[in-house]
């Protein structure tokens, strides 16, 4: 059920770090912050802070909460508040910042970065906050933790390379080796489990069917996406990777730089890059269209963001559609 705006009579402004959380608490109908505590960034944190917000406010709790998305230290917070509250909303950090900016805010504190917070609610109403299910949150870890490890043996790979000493390149070689077993293991494992869910095994299917993406990429990519019913339009989706083109104009320069906004997921952004790649040669669609702005004369990197954004809108297409790839579909860029 979606919160009803007129229910909202507090907004409040968390800002998380790792060891504990900031929050102010401002009353809507004359702006005015009303209180600010912190509270430790545990179970007992948040009952805590929900005891005090009912005291603060009142047992029915009309408060729209907002955090920043920090990952793994805000998730807590947000699983416990978002059946609790009226409406809980997890925003791009950059979001954020940009609002502030607007301020020409010269302070950086906890309290004042919880107050900004509390503002943007007011002001930007930002959208519920959709919880992924168990399941949902299981292939994330999982793709998380080799992106960790896929990190680590980048690390070692690199200090093999500089290192002189045999025992030293001995023990490097041999940590190479586990950390590339134990990839290859927790990969399968990834895979099957998003094959083995009825939901993710059929969006798997439909991913893996545009030239571009095997097992591996999909799996993670799903990961990441989590709920599709959560993105309108595509372009909300290729705005949530960063991947949308920022359009650069300045004075009368006839230079123009498209490149891409890069203002949202990371991970996505990254498992993108190679299958931009193979789809550069191998999917009709994006072959076509990565050879008009070759024509037009983009740089190689340039044309990389542009099929990585397309190839989103392929995957945001074949999901919302059920339907797999079909490039007799899809003619037009």
């Amino acid at each position: 059920m979606k919160p009803i705006k007129s229910n909202i009579e507090f907004c409040i402004g968390i800002d998380i770090s790792k060891a504990d959380f900031h929050a102010a608490l401002l009353r809507t109908k004359d702006k005015k912050v009303l209180a600010q505590k912190t509270f430790a960034n545990n179970a007992a944190g948040f009952k805590n802070l929900h005891k005090w917000l009912i005291g603060k406010t009142s047992a029915s709790l009309p408060v729209h909460i907002c955090m920043e998305a920090t990952g793994s230290y805000g998730e807590d917070v947000a699983f416990f508040f978002h059946d609790k509250v009226t409406r809980l909303s997890v925003v791009n950090p950059r979001a954020i910042k940009a609002h502030g900016d607007s301020f020409l805010r010269r302070c950086k504190s906890d309290p004042a970065d919880a107050r900004l917070i509390a503002d943007f609610c007011l002001q930007k109403q930002p959208s519920q906050w959709i919880a992924p299910t168990p399941g949902q949150q299981k292939i994330k870890a999982l793709s998380r933790r080799l992106t960790a490890l896929k990190k680590s043996l980048n690390q070692e790979s690199n200090r093999l390379k500089t290192t002189s000493d045999k025992e030293v390149v001995k023990d490097i070689k041999e940590h190479l080796r586990w950390i590339s077993n134990h990839i290859n293991k927790l990969e399968g494992k990834l895979v099957t489990l998003v094959k083995e869910d009825k939901t993710t095994g059929q969006q798997h299917a439909l991913i893996t069917s545009i030239p571009g993406f095997g097992d591996k990429t999909a799996a993670h990519l799903l990961a990441e996406i989590g709920d599709v019913s959560i993105y309108s339009n595509a372009r909300q989706l290729a705005a949530h990777a960063g991947v949308t083109p920022s359009i650069f104009e300045t004075g009368t320069s006839s230079k123009k730089r498209t490149p891409m906004t890069k203002a949202g997921n990371a991970h996505m952004r990254k498992m993108l890059f190679f299958p931009a790649m193979t789809a550069m040669l191998h999917n009709p669609i994006c072959k076509a269209f990565a050879d008009r702005l070759n024509e037009k004369g983009k740089p190689k990197i340039v044309i990389i963001g542009a099929v990585m954004n397309k190839l989103l809108h392929l995957v945001f297409g074949v999901l919302k559609n059920q339907q797999p790839f079909n490039p007799n579909l899809l003619r037009n860029p």
